[in-house]
Protein backbone atom coordinates (compact mmCIF):
# COMPACT_ATOMS: atom_id res chain seq x y z
CA UNK A 1 0.00 0.00 0.00
CA UNK A 2 1.28 3.45 -0.93
CA UNK A 3 0.17 5.96 1.72
CA UNK A 4 0.56 9.71 1.98
CA UNK A 5 0.96 11.54 5.29
CA UNK A 6 0.41 15.29 5.42
CA UNK A 7 -0.87 17.87 7.90
CA UNK A 8 -2.38 21.13 6.68
CA UNK A 9 -3.74 24.37 8.06
CA UNK A 10 -7.38 25.40 7.51
CA UNK A 11 -6.57 27.92 4.79
CA UNK A 12 -5.07 25.07 2.73
CA UNK A 13 -8.36 23.16 2.53
CA UNK A 14 -9.08 24.83 -0.81
CA UNK A 15 -5.88 23.27 -2.16
CA UNK A 16 -7.07 19.73 -1.45
CA UNK A 17 -8.93 18.97 -4.71
CA UNK A 18 -5.83 19.68 -6.80
CA UNK A 19 -3.50 18.14 -4.19
CA UNK A 20 -5.41 14.86 -3.96
CA UNK A 21 -5.91 14.63 -7.73
CA UNK A 22 -2.19 15.16 -8.31
CA UNK A 23 -1.09 12.47 -5.89
CA UNK A 24 -3.71 10.02 -7.11
CA UNK A 25 -2.25 10.48 -10.59
CA UNK A 26 1.19 9.72 -9.14
CA UNK A 27 -0.16 6.49 -7.64
CA UNK A 28 -1.00 7.23 -3.98
CA UNK A 29 -3.59 4.71 -2.76
CA UNK A 30 -4.35 5.97 0.75
CA UNK A 31 -4.43 9.49 2.14
CA UNK A 32 -3.77 10.09 5.85
CA UNK A 33 -4.51 13.80 6.02
CA UNK A 34 -4.66 15.81 9.22
CA UNK A 35 -6.16 19.24 9.78
CA UNK A 36 -4.19 21.36 12.25
CA UNK A 37 -6.43 23.53 14.41
CA UNK A 38 -5.18 26.34 16.63
CA UNK A 39 -6.33 25.52 20.19
CA UNK A 40 -6.99 29.21 20.91
CA UNK A 41 -9.68 29.54 18.24
CA UNK A 42 -13.32 29.90 19.35
CA UNK A 43 -15.15 26.58 19.43
CA UNK A 44 -17.56 27.56 16.66
CA UNK A 45 -14.64 28.38 14.36
CA UNK A 46 -12.95 25.07 15.17
CA UNK A 47 -16.21 23.32 14.33
CA UNK A 48 -16.48 25.11 10.98
CA UNK A 49 -12.96 24.06 10.05
CA UNK A 50 -13.62 20.44 11.01
CA UNK A 51 -16.86 20.37 9.02
CA UNK A 52 -15.33 21.92 5.90
CA UNK A 53 -12.35 19.58 6.05
CA UNK A 54 -14.54 16.51 6.45
CA UNK A 55 -16.92 17.55 3.69
CA UNK A 56 -14.05 18.32 1.30
CA UNK A 57 -12.40 14.93 1.91
CA UNK A 58 -15.73 13.16 1.47
CA UNK A 59 -16.22 14.84 -1.91
CA UNK A 60 -12.75 13.61 -2.87
CA UNK A 61 -13.54 10.04 -1.74
CA UNK A 62 -10.97 10.21 1.05
CA UNK A 63 -12.50 8.23 3.89
CA UNK A 64 -10.04 8.84 6.74
CA UNK A 65 -10.02 12.16 8.58
CA UNK A 66 -7.63 13.26 11.34
CA UNK A 67 -7.43 16.37 13.50
CA UNK A 68 -4.52 17.82 15.45
CA UNK A 69 -5.41 20.61 17.87
CA UNK A 70 -2.05 22.20 18.50
CA UNK A 71 -0.12 25.39 17.78
CA UNK A 72 1.74 24.88 14.52
CA UNK A 73 5.37 23.84 14.88
CA UNK A 74 7.47 21.28 13.05
CA UNK A 75 8.76 19.06 15.89
CA UNK A 76 5.30 18.66 17.44
CA UNK A 77 3.84 17.89 14.04
CA UNK A 78 6.58 15.31 13.52
CA UNK A 79 5.56 13.63 16.78
CA UNK A 80 1.93 13.59 15.60
CA UNK A 81 3.00 12.01 12.31
CA UNK A 82 4.94 9.28 14.11
CA UNK A 83 1.87 8.39 16.16
CA UNK A 84 -0.23 8.33 12.98
CA UNK A 85 2.36 6.16 11.27
CA UNK A 86 2.50 3.68 14.15
CA UNK A 87 -1.29 3.38 14.33
CA UNK A 88 -2.21 3.25 10.63
CA UNK A 89 0.77 2.24 8.48
CA UNK A 90 2.13 -1.30 8.10
CA UNK A 91 5.86 -1.97 7.91
CA UNK A 92 5.42 -3.29 4.35
CA UNK A 93 3.69 -0.08 3.20
CA UNK A 94 5.47 2.90 1.64
CA UNK A 95 4.85 6.51 2.64
CA UNK A 96 4.91 9.67 0.56
CA UNK A 97 6.01 12.38 2.99
CA UNK A 98 4.96 15.88 1.97
CA UNK A 99 3.53 19.21 3.06
CA UNK A 100 0.36 20.55 1.50
CA UNK A 101 2.33 23.04 -0.63
CA UNK A 102 4.54 20.28 -2.10
CA UNK A 103 3.57 18.46 -5.29
CA UNK A 104 6.08 15.67 -5.90
CA UNK A 105 6.61 14.48 -9.48
CA UNK A 106 7.92 10.98 -10.17
CA UNK A 107 9.27 9.65 -13.49
CA UNK A 108 6.96 6.63 -13.25
CA UNK A 109 3.88 5.69 -11.25
CA UNK A 110 4.65 5.05 -7.62
CA UNK A 111 3.87 1.34 -7.76
CA UNK A 112 6.70 0.92 -10.29
CA UNK A 113 9.06 3.13 -8.28
CA UNK A 114 8.30 1.14 -5.13
CA UNK A 115 8.80 -2.18 -6.94
CA UNK A 116 12.22 -1.00 -8.14
CA UNK A 117 13.12 0.13 -4.62
CA UNK A 118 12.03 -3.19 -3.15
CA UNK A 119 14.09 -5.14 -5.71
CA UNK A 120 17.17 -3.01 -5.03
CA UNK A 121 16.81 -2.97 -1.24
CA UNK A 122 16.30 0.80 -1.18
CA UNK A 123 14.88 2.22 2.05
CA UNK A 124 14.01 5.77 1.07
CA UNK A 125 14.14 8.31 -1.77
CA UNK A 126 15.02 11.96 -1.31
CA UNK A 127 13.55 14.94 -3.13
CA UNK A 128 14.68 18.47 -3.89
CA UNK A 129 12.61 21.66 -3.89
CA UNK A 130 11.76 23.28 -7.18
CA UNK A 131 10.25 26.54 -6.01
CA UNK A 132 7.21 27.74 -7.98
CA UNK A 133 6.41 31.44 -8.11
CA UNK A 134 3.98 33.68 -9.98
CA UNK A 135 4.89 34.79 -13.49
CA UNK A 136 5.24 38.44 -12.44
CA UNK A 137 7.17 37.73 -9.24
CA UNK A 138 4.32 38.73 -6.92
CA UNK A 139 3.07 36.79 -3.92
CA UNK A 140 -0.21 35.98 -5.60
CA UNK A 141 -3.24 34.29 -4.06
CA UNK A 142 -4.05 30.67 -4.81
CA UNK A 143 -7.20 30.41 -6.91
CA UNK A 144 -8.99 27.05 -6.49
CA UNK A 145 -10.68 27.59 -9.85
CA UNK A 146 -7.35 27.78 -11.67
CA UNK A 147 -4.58 25.21 -12.08
CA UNK A 148 -1.93 25.68 -9.43
CA UNK A 149 0.69 25.06 -12.12
CA UNK A 150 -0.64 27.99 -14.16
CA UNK A 151 -0.90 30.28 -11.13
CA UNK A 152 2.75 29.66 -10.21
CA UNK A 153 4.47 28.90 -13.53
CA UNK A 154 8.07 29.97 -12.88
CA UNK A 155 10.51 27.33 -11.61
CA UNK A 156 13.45 28.65 -9.63
CA UNK A 157 15.53 28.39 -6.46
CA UNK A 158 14.18 30.37 -3.50
CA UNK A 159 14.67 28.03 -0.53
CA UNK A 160 18.40 27.79 -1.11
CA UNK A 161 19.08 31.16 -2.75
CA UNK A 162 17.19 33.46 -0.37
CA UNK A 163 16.25 31.54 2.80
CA UNK A 164 19.57 29.62 2.87
CA UNK A 165 17.54 26.57 3.87
CA UNK A 166 18.05 22.90 3.02
CA UNK A 167 16.22 22.24 -0.27
CA UNK A 168 16.38 18.45 0.11
CA UNK A 169 14.09 16.18 2.11
CA UNK A 170 12.81 12.62 2.35
CA UNK A 171 10.03 12.20 -0.20
CA UNK A 172 9.27 8.46 -0.18
CA UNK A 173 10.17 5.87 2.46
CA UNK A 174 9.34 2.43 3.74
CA UNK A 175 6.50 2.33 6.25
CA UNK A 176 8.87 0.96 8.88
CA UNK A 177 11.25 3.93 8.58
CA UNK A 178 10.94 6.81 11.04
CA UNK A 179 11.91 10.37 10.20
CA UNK A 180 13.75 12.66 12.60
CA UNK A 181 12.23 15.95 13.75
CA UNK A 182 9.42 17.63 11.87
CA UNK A 183 11.11 18.79 8.67
CA UNK A 184 11.36 15.33 7.05
CA UNK A 185 14.95 16.05 6.09
CA UNK A 186 16.60 12.98 7.66
CA UNK A 187 15.58 9.36 8.28
CA UNK A 188 16.26 7.57 11.56
CA UNK A 189 18.93 4.91 11.33
CA UNK A 190 22.54 4.61 10.21
CA UNK A 191 22.64 1.81 7.63
CA UNK A 192 20.05 2.86 5.08
CA UNK A 193 20.06 2.71 1.30
CA UNK A 194 18.79 5.35 -1.09
CA UNK A 195 19.18 6.14 -4.79
CA UNK A 196 21.41 8.71 -6.46
CA UNK A 197 18.61 10.79 -8.02
CA UNK A 198 16.26 13.26 -6.33
CA UNK A 199 12.49 13.46 -6.76
CA UNK A 200 11.17 16.78 -8.06
CA UNK A 201 9.32 18.48 -5.19
CA UNK A 202 7.44 21.39 -6.75
CA UNK A 203 7.16 23.85 -3.90
CA UNK A 204 4.16 26.20 -3.92
CA UNK A 205 4.96 28.01 -0.68
CA UNK A 206 5.23 31.45 -2.27
CA UNK A 207 1.63 32.67 -2.19
CA UNK A 208 -0.28 35.62 -0.75
CA UNK A 209 -0.37 34.08 2.75
CA UNK A 210 3.41 33.76 2.96
CA UNK A 211 4.25 36.94 4.87
CA UNK A 212 1.74 36.21 7.63
CA UNK A 213 3.21 32.74 8.06
CA UNK A 214 6.74 34.10 8.16
CA UNK A 215 5.85 36.70 10.79
CA UNK A 216 4.41 33.92 12.96
CA UNK A 217 7.78 32.18 12.79
CA UNK A 218 9.87 35.10 14.00
CA UNK A 219 7.94 35.81 17.20
CA UNK A 220 10.12 35.86 20.35
CA UNK A 221 8.68 32.59 21.67
CA UNK A 222 9.40 30.91 18.31
CA UNK A 223 12.96 32.26 18.22
CA UNK A 224 13.58 30.86 21.68
CA UNK A 225 12.63 27.33 20.61
CA UNK A 226 13.56 26.96 16.94
CA UNK A 227 16.95 28.11 15.60
CA UNK A 228 15.72 27.93 12.01
CA UNK A 229 13.64 31.08 12.58
CA UNK A 230 16.50 32.90 10.86
CA UNK A 231 15.35 31.50 7.49
CA UNK A 232 11.99 33.23 7.91
CA UNK A 233 13.68 36.47 8.97
CA UNK A 234 15.89 36.41 5.87
CA UNK A 235 12.81 36.12 3.68
CA UNK A 236 10.94 38.88 5.52
CA UNK A 237 13.94 41.17 5.17
CA UNK A 238 14.15 40.36 1.48
CA UNK A 239 10.49 41.10 0.77
CA UNK A 240 10.59 44.29 2.82
CA UNK A 241 13.46 45.46 0.62
CA UNK A 242 11.81 44.41 -2.65
CA UNK A 243 8.24 45.74 -2.39
CA UNK A 244 6.84 42.33 -1.35
CA UNK A 245 7.81 40.56 -4.57
CA UNK A 246 10.65 38.60 -6.14
CA UNK A 247 13.38 40.19 -8.21
CA UNK A 248 14.08 37.59 -10.89
CA UNK A 249 17.77 38.46 -10.74
CA UNK A 250 17.84 36.98 -7.22
CA UNK A 251 16.19 33.62 -7.88
CA UNK A 252 18.07 31.38 -10.29
CA UNK A 253 15.75 29.76 -12.83
CA UNK A 254 15.51 25.97 -12.89
CA UNK A 255 14.91 24.28 -16.23
CA UNK A 256 12.68 21.22 -15.99
CA UNK A 257 12.30 18.89 -18.94
CA UNK A 258 10.03 15.99 -18.11
CA UNK A 259 9.32 14.15 -14.83
CA UNK A 260 12.83 12.75 -14.44
CA UNK A 261 14.85 12.39 -11.25
CA UNK A 262 17.19 15.32 -10.61
CA UNK A 263 20.85 14.36 -10.65
CA UNK A 264 22.76 15.02 -7.43
CA UNK A 265 25.32 17.77 -8.02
Amino acid sequence: MICLICTLEPYRIDWLPQFVAHYRDQGVERFLLTLQIDPELPEDEKSRHRTRFGETLSQLNVTETFFWEHVWDGPSMGAHHRLLQEAHVAAADWIVWCDSDEFQVYPERLDRIVAQCEAAGVDFVRGVFIDRIAGDGSLTAFNPQRSIWETFPRTCSVTNALAKGDPCKVALARGSLRLLGGGKHRPEGRVLKTISGLVQVHHFKWDAALLERLRFRVRPEWRARFPWWVESQRLLDYFDAHDQRFDFADVAPISIQGPHFIAVA
